[in-house]
């Protein structure tokens, strides 16, 4: 089983993590298989695991929770095409080079923060930056007001959902 963890800088470039153990580990901490360096992470927040040809998510008792497809969950198993949230951090999951095609979901945080995901054998990092000449609380109220108008102009069920008609509606 191939397993691969896609997030998108707030740019839209896109970033590719491979599962390369049964078992990985996100948190704060340098220990951690997948570190994401903010306070909204644990130190230890979730566990990855491929057991009998199937992934799972576990919460590792963190403060903020571990989201699957917008619901906050303790275990899970996982599909291709699923959404997981640790933090502002977003990552689609690809089993199998499948799904071929993934919309891409933004990781956004505030200005001048810098979020760097390390992962178990490369040292490469992803910066998550705010756009020039905005600053956070202009971004957040307008990407707010976009989420907002998205929801009010059509039947959505979930944010997810209100993110994926927003990045339609912006194509």
């Amino acid at each position: 089983m191939n397993v691969k963890l896609v997030m998108f800088k707030q740019d839209g470039q896109r970033r590719d993590f491979e599962l390369k153990r049964e078992t990985a580990t996100f948190g704060r901490n340098v220990d951690c298989d997948f570190q994401i360096p903010l306070e909204v992470i644990s130190r230890k927040h979730a566990q990855l695991a491929i057991k009998d040809g199937k992934l799972s998510v576990r919460d590792l008792g963190s403060s903020n929770g571990t989201f699957v497809n917008n619901k906050r969950v303790q275990e899970t198993q996982l599909a291709a095409g699923d959404t997981l949230t640790i933090g502002p951090v977003i990552f689609t999951i690809v089993i199998d080079g499948q799904p071929e095609e993934i919309q891409p979901i933004r990781t956004i945080v505030a200005a001048d923060t810098q979020v760097t995901v390390s992962d178990q054998t490369d040292s490469g990092t992803v910066d998550v930056e705010h756009a020039e000449g905005e600053s956070a609380a202009e971004e957040k109220e307008e990407a707010v007001a976009e989420v907002e108008e998205v929801e009010e102009s059509s039947e959505v069920e979930t944010p997810l959902a209100a993110l994926e008609a927003l990045a339609k509606k912006k194509k």
